[in-house]
């Protein structure tokens, strides 16, 4: 899934846009929701806006929302938000990567610290926000791969943990 940054008014808003096997039906992730949706009528002008009609919310919302948290809603907090506890059958992530474009303002860990679930990694960017990145899972950072001022692309390899 694919997320980008669309500004409607004075508010900016991120949305997951995901295209499925019909060329004219998607999966989109926003304000929490996801939704499937099919582009009715597609004028070749650029004048024209395509109609869009909302089949149904997605019955698989919960995997989509788990693989895109930067999606969901966001409320200010003083504390970091609780990460949901992994399943027993779930496999740790080995690695971090870089939920959207943006660049890198700020690296709160090096190779060899040992992390917490929820602890600060980085600080990236992105449309004047400033977004931090916390670890997912409890380990020893193995390798940095970005440094403070970086610019980075949706998916690039943020930090490696050592092997268990």
């Amino acid at each position: 899934m694919k997320s980008y940054t669309i500004t409607i008014g004075d508010k900016t808003h991120i949305i997951g846009l995901q295209e499925l096997e019909n060329l004219d039906r998607f999966r989109v992730l926003a304000g929490g929701k996801v939704y499937e949706i099919k582009v009715v009528a597609v004028e070749e002008s650029d004048a024209e806006i395509p109609s869009i009609e909302v089949i149904e919310a997605a019955k698989d919302q919960p995997a989509l929302a788990h693989k895109a948290p930067e999606l969901l809603p966001r409320t200010p907090q003083t504390q970091p938000p609780d990460l949901p506890e992994p399943e027993a059958a779930e496999e740790l992530p080995h690695e971090v990567r870089a939920p959207m474009p943006g660049v890198i303002m700020e690296v709160s860990v090096s190779p060899g610290a040992g992390v917490q679930r929820g602890d600060q990694l980085f600080v990236l960017e992105a449309m004047k926000m400033k977004n931090p990145i916390r670890s997912p899972r409890e380990g020893v950072v193995a390798e940095v791969f970005v440094h403070e001022g970086q610019n980075v692309n949706y998916d690039d390899l943020l930090l490696r943990y050592q092997e268990a």
